[in-house]
């Protein structure tokens, strides 16, 4: 499984014009996770401003296009789709000689 970050800008026509109340924007989330199920993936999370009309989501799936299709499938719109690392604060902190660094880093 892999995770992905998409993102949603109101300036940008990927996330809607009208002013969303909390339940509107969880109801499109559930959409959204609902959909995800069927090409395999699933909805963590989203931190989102309602003010600003951005939204940024955390999913998990097999590959970029179960993201994608997911969006596609309740016709919501995203800026970019981009696969993130799970990368924990303990495991920020833990020291690591240079030459392990590098190797992780790839």
């Amino acid at each position: 499984m892999k995770y992905f970050i998409d993102t949603h800008d109101k300036t940008k026509g990927s996330f809607p014009k009208e002013q969303l109340t909390e339940q509107q924007f969880f109801d499109n989330f559930d959409a959204l996770d609902k959909a995800a199920d069927q090409f395999g993936a699933f909805g963590h999370a989203a931190h989102v401003s309602l003010k600003e009309g951005k939204a940024f989501c955390f999913m998990s799936g097999p590959d970029e296009d179960s993201i994608r299709k997911a969006h596609a499938a309740i016709n919501f719109p995203y800026d970019s789709i981009t696969e993130v690392r799970r990368v924990t604060g303990a495991d920020m902190r833990i020291p690591l000689p240079a030459e392990a660094q590098k190797h992780k880093a790839r």
